[in-house]
């Protein structure tokens, strides 16, 4: 395919989505990025196009792509990007969070992926890459919700992938480490209960991410995935050490595994 293939990038108002858009505009592709903050129609913003979607809410997802397919004539991937990340105990974490990270994270690109696949199908070609996390591989302490809904991602991509494959229709998975100034977060109040052990786990894991990879660097490895004939399933994108755990956490007893995290974050 050449690179005016139209793609969709949801959660592109900053961070992951924001750089990816830019990355494969720059590169030719033809980009709209979505943003429940977007203005109404189709805004042109230089190297990609915003469109106002809400990934949790049916009726916007099928309003922007809508619009997408009826500008271009089709579309030809979407990366699944749009997150919430709701940290704390689930003991406490309001059931609220807990559905806004489950709505966002994997229902969002359910939704998305549903709206977009039929005309995929009539086009007999198209990509999904669905950004899931390390934390969708780990049980994240005191990131529950955020684990919970990267899972069903996880799972609920490995079902999708088998069931278009024959519609010519590919689709994969990413998961990141670390990543720089993603601001998406939203903590609860934690009980005395919890207080310290969520201070130290949460200050490990609020500096890994300072230090983590810059989202710039996302974009490459979105067009690689996007070239290729036959992508694999997942796509670990992270420092060195962060890209291995995935492939330790399928390799190791589940004890060790769970002694050396109590180690990392200082349990």
């Amino acid at each position: 395919m050449p690179n005016s293939r139209v793609v969709m990038v949801t959660g592109a108002s900053g961070g992951i989505g924001k750089a990816c858009a830019e990355h494969l505009g720059k590169r030719g592709f033809r980009v709209y990025g979505t943003s429940r903050g977007a203005s109404e129609g189709i805004t042109d913003t230089g190297s990609f196009s915003m469109v106002r979607m809400d990934v949790t809410d049916p009726a916007s997802v099928a309003g922007a792509v809508g619009l997408v397919a009826g500008r271009e004539g089709r579309i030809d991937a979407v990366v699944n990007n749009a997150g919430y990340h709701a940290v704390g105990p689930l003991e406490c974490v309001p059931v609220g969070e807990i559905e806004k990270s489950w709505r966002t994270n994997c229902l969002g690109a359910i939704l998305v992926a549903r709206s977009v696949l039929p005309l995929m199908r009539a086009q007999g070609s198209g990509r999904i890459i669905n950004l899931s996390s390390v934390g969708g591989v780990l049980g994240l302490a005191f990131q529950g919700a955020y684990s919970g809904s990267k899972f069903a991602l996880e799972g609920m991509t490995e079902s999708l992938r088998a069931e278009l494959r024959p519609f010519g229709i590919q689709v994969c998975l990413i998961e990141p480490g670390d990543i720089r100034h993603q601001d998406c977060h939203s903590e609860a109040d934690v009980p005395l209960e919890y207080r310290d052990a969520f201070a130290k786990v949460m200050k490990v894991a609020w500096s890994d991410e300072e230090k983590g990879y810059p989202p710039e660097l996302i974009g490459p490895l979105v067009e690689r995935i996007l070239s290729v004939r036959s992508p694999r399933t997942r796509y670990v994108f992270g420092q060195p050490f962060q890209s291995a755990v995935p492939v330790l956490k399928r390799l190791l007893p589940n004890r060790v595994a769970e002694w050396a995290l109590r180690l990392y974050y200082g349990g």
